[in-house]
């Protein structure tokens, strides 16, 4: 397992909302930026004020067990 620590978790969401940011300078008369822009706003403040403190993520990785070799 691996886990996050708060600057890649942080890192990770910065991302979204860099993308996020983009599309909306893109499609600014798009008539979901009103609320997608509401939305990028939310997000920072969730993370910021809750999320970063309390959430986070991690890796499982998981395989089969290995077969008996037949001798």
């Amino acid at each position: 397992m691996v886990l996050a620590n708060p600057d890649s978790w942080d890192r990770y969401v910065a991302s979204q909302w860099l993308t996020l940011s983009d599309w909306l300078l893109a499609h600014q008369d798009d008539p979901d930026t009103p609320a997608l822009r509401d939305f990028l706003r939310q997000s920072r403040r969730s993370h910021l004020e809750y999320g970063r403190q309390h959430l986070g993520w991690g890796i499982f990785v998981l395989r089969p067990k290995p077969r008996a070799k037949n001798t």
